[in-house]
């Protein structure tokens, strides 16, 4: 077996454990009855419907009908799949095949129905539930599907849509928005408390209330809201407004001199997610897929608490900082050369930072305000980067090599992270407790 064979294996067989991890979880909540349904009854049904239809299939296929399997489910992947398989069609990146493009976009599944306007003209968007149902069963496996996971819903090796982006240059971006929502949306901002010409930022912190039964296998994605209270005082005091974006499963926000816990606002709506997401100066999010409903618009994105430690933003624009490791075996954080040399880098799935006595840590508020101010400084055209700053982003940089998730990116590092960690960058070891780490 090749070294390559070996490892699509192994990491086969995690998304199996996880898979399972989450099936028992599942067993456990709601019993045994809707396990035998999910495991037996629904899998041999769409099996059963599937060879039924193999002979509509088959000829569909080769006429050129195709499934864009896109995860409409998640604001991050409807966004960024959409964004990058259009972006690779006009690259030339493409076959040249004669192809009708449809997804499955049922409306009780869709992450952000009003999204799909912006995508219509690219797209067939199939949201009738019942076609839905028959479209699913005819292109359950094999035929009529193009599989756009490599873009950036693989959970390990390098992802595509870094590449795409590098290609991608400086080409102003996809989307922008309509006269329409340009119009509607000035009338909303004023009554959400963003007065005219008024700059604001979209924030967002993951928390584990949207998608509970997705925690057991993502938790260790989550943050601390909390940590951001520096950074959103210094926006204000630079006389910006923020705009805390989310669900109203979020907590609750203490009210906040120029902050907007629009997450719970009656006026929060999909329309104005996404004018808001469009029109910020910059969205200071994590490793949460609404971020980058604002970087396919051109805004950048500053990204705290990256995790897995190999992910970095995508547009020349953004700036990302990753949440730390620490090795309960051998007591101290790991540096980034260890990280990046081995699988700990690319840990996707809570269980395995568990299986291997591994914690990450957040992001300190010190951290997340130096991170807003330099994007804040690189907006206004203040930043100043000196020649040590410089080595410490190009040797960190240096790191992502062939088969790491963001490998190809051209997205940058916060400077301020990489002074403060630069031991963590250059020694061999780090003799850094998470003791006095969290004391800072």
């Amino acid at each position: 077996m090749s070294v390559d064979s070996t490892i699509v294996t192994k990491h086969k067989n995690i998304a199996r454990m996880v898979y399972m991890s989450v099936v028992a979880d599942q067993k456990k909540k709601y019993g045994m009855i809707w396990a035998i349904k999910k495991l037996v009854i629904v899998k041999y049904f769409n099996l059963l419907s599937w060879l039924i239809l193999l002979p509509l299939a088959i000829p569909m296929h080769y006429l050129g009908f195709r499934r864009l399997l896109i995860r409409i489910e998640h604001i991050g992947h409807l966004t960024l799949e959409c964004d990058s398989f259009i972006k690779e069609k006009r690259l030339g990146l493409l076959p040249k095949n004669k192809r009708f493009y449809f997804i499955l976009a049922p409306k009780s599944t869709l992450s952000n129905p009003h999204l799909l306007s912006y995508w219509n003209e690219h797209f067939t968007f199939i949201t009738n539930p019942v076609a839905c149902v028959f479209l699913g069963a005819l292109t359950r496996k094999y035929f009529m599907r193009y599989d756009v996971s490599r873009y950036v819903s693989a959970f390990f090796g390098t992802q595509d849509i870094y590449r795409i982006n590098q290609l991608w240059g400086t080409t102003p971006p996809l989307l922008s928005l309509t006269d329409e929502d340009e119009s509607w949306g000035k009338q909303q901002l004023n009554p959400l408390g963003i007065l005219p010409g008024q700059w604001f930022v979209c924030l967002h912190v993951r928390e584990g209330g949207f998608l509970p039964d997705n925690e057991l296998i993502q938790l260790h994605r989550n943050a601390s809201i909390a940590n951001t209270y520096l950074a959103i005082e210094e926006i204000v005091r630079r006389g910006g407004i923020v705009v805390r974006m989310g669900d109203a499963s979020m907590s609750v926000l203490p009210k906040m001199q120029g902050v907007i816990d629009y997450a719970h606002h009656p006026l929060k709506s999909d329309r104005l997610d996404v004018i808001l997401c469009a029109k910020a100066r910059f969205f200071l999010g994590c490793t949460s897929g609404l971020a980058f409903l604002s970087m396919v618009f051109g805004v950048p994105v500053a990204h705290a608490n990256m995790i897995p430690v190999e992910t970095l933003g995508i547009s020349a624009n953004d700036i990302s900082i990753p949440k730390l490791v620490f090795d309960e075996g051998k007591q101290r954080i790991l540096n980034f050369k260890e990280l990046f040399s081995s699988d700990v880098g690319g840990f996707f799935f809570t269980h395995q930072y568990k299986e291997t006595n591994m914690t990450c840590i957040e992001n300190t508020a010190d951290e997340i305000l130096n991170l807003a101010q330099e994007i804040l400084d690189r907006l206004d055209g203040l930043f100043i980067e000196n020649e040590e700053d410089k080595q410490l982003h190009e040797a960190y940089m240096s790191l992502f090599k062939p088969g790491h998730f963001s490998y190809g990116a051209v997205s940058r590092i916060g400077i301020a992270f990489l002074r403060k960690h630069k031991h963590l960058l250059f020694s061999n070891h780090s003799i850094e407790s998470r003791n006095a780490f969290c004391q800072e």
